[in-house]
């Protein structure tokens, strides 16, 4: 019926300017019949026909609307508020469309009518055609004379796979007003009631432009058109400018399109090292796992996939990300001004949106690079209402080893694999389910017979429920776990199993409600969580292990929290908000007793106290405010200043500076207390050059209460008690970044550049809880000066080159300054923490992708992507350690890559 649409409405169109006959008038009692009966009745009586999906009646009785003898005003009746429209033809057809309409230039017989526009409605090119005779009427012409503004509601999908469409820029050029789509394509509009131009445009998308004459508040849905890269040189005037009315300082949108054009890790595009990308982002060091986001540790940063908190966000020795980047349809890091549905983490949140899957057809693609391969396949299980996709990655690295002439590494084995399922399922109009799966292990050795694995699995469940246009909920169930193992067996009398395990299954409830110029958020959740913090136990019955279990720790978080964003001006808006949250740590735990006179230690232990299963024995919450607020100093530019608390009640065991596979996760418990942390920034935002080039200031000043740190020498592996081992520290974090980007036509790029300090200062009160002697020393993490540009050209659709450019500061490192001898035992002395660096960092990597031809109706979609990592060869300093070696203290540095590493890889889409 779809495709019969446009041809049905051209010969309408000729037939209403060349027939005219008498209005049909119902001779018959329909009040006992259903919408269908009454169709069939009219056809038969009246010689019509009638074109309409059936889904759109069902609910609609001509019996509701008794003794009206006129077709058309009974059609009037009962599509009003429906967003149904009709035009009948003097041939005698009627057709039906939903949420929108097409007049003519000529009033039809009858009076005011409303028309059918095709779904697509038109393209660019016959826009300057069309013009003048396509509108979209919107609401009750009975109320056009109203006073006050109204609201225009809808949802914006991909044409051709159904799928939502978030980030798309809605845009009223003449008012300068407009507004970005949500992550599943809704947006609202807040317009004066008259005829408006609206436009819509999104990077990848063809750009649409609606003629609309709003009457009143009602829905606009849209479809989006794919297209290629586009090379010509755009200079958008106005439409840019809706960037200025997000409220937060420091949120980050991760351009898909652009992020798939920057050069590869390995052949494997990484969506981590594109967040590395982003001003105020950093990481520890070459290969390292996790990321720092403006003076936080990596276990600070909340990653969400499917709404559910991933733990391990890296493979393969932080070489790659542990999302396969095939199933990523957004990306939105907070850096700062977290709404107040994100609870949990103190210093950033990065929510990955997952594909639907392709609703109109069966589509996927797949690559090989010389160390990996992946496939992903999606598409509709009943067209446009139940939907897959399925994705999977693995590596095949081991033969790289064998090429390295280091015997140890010879010797060594690494792998790992990931796989994500995810079906949607449209109930009715008013309600979708999803339910999304994720899978992921690694495995390696070092010249040895240890092995090291650890897993991610989440499962998510997810309820969307939409009241009305403009109110809809989102309730959501989840479950992570993750968990790591070292086992060996080389020896079987010495063999042993060293695991831990952290699990958390999540319930939340989101509220959205649109209502004028506000939009209010609020809603609920509870995590419980259960962790085991260490079990050491033999490998075998041969094995003469003696086994050890740390007690498992227990606990719930809940939060509570309401923001309501509201448009004060035209030039001011607020975001305003708080969330309450509170945690429970449950029993069963024993714990000891201290003497408060000296620091903790087994000497020094009074007692132990013991608190019995589902005991809560200790309690921590408080509010969090959010507050944001945008100031629009002109229609370029703009100031915005925000402050965010948060709250973390999960912390990451970690003496090394980097992330660690053997790292331990922790609750607060009757000892370890919250981290709290509460982020001062500031922006301001410019468009230059006719809007072509976007520029933003960021200063942002963090303090953290509840820091952890360890007292010199501490063992994290197995470690019971460990209140006997922390340190209190607290933590300051401050610093400025700068960007400047270009990111359309043939030529595209950016520069980046951030200052940022981070410092932690001991608070104890006994002299081994003591560092530096209680004065402010460098994080080690702290690295103040960073700049970051990337290069994109676009020779042609098929061909494009790109570079990335990255400059660090060196991270902070403690030396050994002197040497001295007890007896014959040779002693190291070590400066003070953190006083030295080790040397600068630099690399450059280059990219080169090449596709097929662009013919359609291939069965396949190659290209091919060359890349050179670390171009200039440089030996980035990872780290430096020390050796004892005929007593003399010797300094070694370790670099992971020391050469240029180039990588060729296959895809193809089909």
């Amino acid at each position: 019926m779809k495709f019969k649409i446009p041809i049905l409405i051209l010969t309408l169109l000729i037939s209403r300017l060349l027939f005219a006959q008498d209005e049909p008038e119902i001779t018959w009692d329909y009040r006992s019949q259903t919408f269908i009966d009454f169709v069939s009745k009219a056809e038969n009586t009246l010689n019509l026909r009638f074109f309409f999906r059936d889904e759109w009646v069902k609910d609609i009785r001509p019996g509701d609307f008794p003794g009206i003898t006129s077709l058309t005003g009974l059609l009037d009746n009962m599509f009003r508020d429906k967003s149904l429209f009709y035009f009948i033809d003097e041939s005698g057809s009627v057709v039906i469309t939903k949420n929108f309409a097409v007049k003519v230039p000529e009033a039809p017989v009858g009076g005011a009518r409303n028309f059918i526009a095709p779904t697509e409605y038109y393209d660019s090119q016959d826009k300057q055609k069309l013009s003048g005779n396509i509108f979209v009427d919107i609401g009750n012409p009975a109320d056009r004379f109203k006073p006050g503004n109204a609201v225009i509601t809808g949802y914006i999908v991909n044409r051709d796979t159904r799928e939502p469409v978030a980030g798309v820029t809605v845009l009223v050029q003449k008012l300068s007003t407009g507004t970005i789509s949500n992550e599943y394509g809704f947006y609202t509009l807040t317009l004066p009631r008259g005829v408006h131009q609206i436009k819509y445009s999104f990077i990848g998308m063809k750009e649409k432009e609606i003629s609309v004459n709003l009457y009143s508040s009602g829905e606009m849905d849209m479809e989006m058109n794919s297209m290629l890269i586009p090379l010509k040189e755009t200079v958008v005037s106005a439409e840019k400018n809706v960037i200025f009315q997000r409220y937060e300082v420091g949120v980050e949108k991760v351009n898909i399109t652009s992020f798939k054009l920057l050069p590869t890790s390995m052949g494997e595009s990484d969506i981590i090292k594109s967040v590395l990308l982003i001003p105020g982002v950093q990481s520890v060091g070459e290969g390292s796992a996790g990321f720092n986001v403006r003076g936080g540790s990596s276990d600070q940063n909340l990653i969400l996939l499917y709404g559910a908190p991933v733990y391990n966000s890296s493979h393969f020795f932080g070489f790659f990300s542990a999302v396969n980047s095939d199933i990523i349809r957004d990306v939105t890091l907070y850096k700062g001004g977290i709404p107040g549905r994100y609870g949990g983490r103190i210093s950033s949140v990065l929510d990955i949106t997952s594909k639907d899957g392709n609703r109109r057809e069966f589509a996927g693609n797949a690559g090989i690079s010389p160390i990996t391969a992946h496939l992903m396949i999606e598409g509709p299980i009943k067209k446009d209402t139940c939907t897959y996709i399925l994705t999977g990655r693995t590596t095949y690295s081991n033969w790289v080893f064998g090429l390295i002439d280091n015997a140890s590494l010879k010797n060594s084995r690494a792998s790992f694999y990931d796989l994500n399922g995810r079906i949607t399922y449209d109930l009715n109009k008013n309600n979708k389910i999803d339910v999304s799966s994720y899978l992921s292990h690694d495995s390696f050795r070092f010249n040895s017979d240890t092995v090291y694995s650890y897993d991610n699995n989440i499962v998510a469940l997810r309820w969307r429920h939409f009241f009305n246009s403009r109110f809809f909920s989102l309730l959501s169930v989840n479950n992570s776990n993750y968990n790591y193992n070292v086992e060996s067996q080389g020896t079987p009398e010495e063999g042993f199993i060293l695991s831990h395990k952290v699990n958390s299954t999540g319930f939340k409830a989101d509220f959205n409600w649109y209502q004028g110029r506000n939009e209010i958020n609020y809603g609920a959740d509870v995590t419980r969580y259960s962790v085991l913090p260490g079990s050491f136990q033999p490998s075998g019955d041969s094995s003469l292990i003696v086994g050890k279990t740390i007690q498992r720790e227990r606990a719930f978080e809940t939060g509570l929290y309401f923001e309501d964003k509201f448009v004060v001006t035209d030039y001011m808006s607020i975001n305003a908000g708080m969330r309450f949250s509170s945690f429970f740590s449950v029993g069963p735990g024993t714990f000891y007793s201290y003497d408060p006179s000296y620091s903790r230690s087994l000497s020094t232990v009074t007692d132990t106290l013991n608190f019995s299963p589902r005991k809560i024995y200790k309690t921590y919450g408080g509010p969090e405010f959010r507050v944001s607020l945008n100031f629009r100093t002109s229609t370029r530019s703009s100031f915005k200043i925000n402050y965010n608390r948060t709250r973390q009640y999960l912390h990451l065991l970690s003496n090394t500076t980097s992330i660690s596979p053997t790292d331990t996760w922790k609750l607060s418990d009757y000892y370890l207390r919250p981290q709290i942390g509460d982020q001062y920034a500031v922006g301001f935002y410019q468009m230059l050059f006719r809007n072509s080039i976007e520029t933003s200031v960021e200063l942002y000043y963090k303090e953290i209460q509840n820091m952890l740190d360890f007292k010199g020498g501490t063992n994290l592996v197995m470690a019971e008690n460990i209140e006997m081992d922390l340190v209190n520290v607290k933590g300051k974090a401050y610093g400025l970044e700068f960007s400047i980007r270009k990111d359309e036509g043939r030529v595209r790029w950016s520069l980046g550049y951030t200052y940022a300090r981070t410092f932690l200062k001991s608070i104890g009160r006994f002299s081994d809880e003591i560092i530096n002697k209680g004065e402010w020393f460098p994080a080690n993490f702290d690295k103040p000066n960073d700049i970051v540009a990337t290069f994109n050209f676009l020779f042609s659709r098929r061909f494009s080159f790109s570079a990335n450019y990255t400059y660090s500061t060196g991270r902070p490192i403690t030396y050994p300054v002197a040497t001295y001898y007890m007896g014959d035992i040779l002693l190291v002395h070590y400066s003070d923490r953190n006083k030295y660096r080790i040397p600068d960092y630099m690399r450059l990597d280059i990219s080169a992708k090449l596709s097929g031809n662009l013919r359609s109706h291939k069965i396949a979609n190659p290209h091919w992507i060359f890349s050179v990592y670390n171009l200039l060869g440089r030996r980035n300093v990872y780290s430096i350690y020390f050796k004892n070696e005929n007593r003399t203290v010797n300094g070694y540095k370790l670099s992971v890559f020391g050469q240029a590493i180039p990588s060729l890889s296959f895809n193809f889409d089909f």
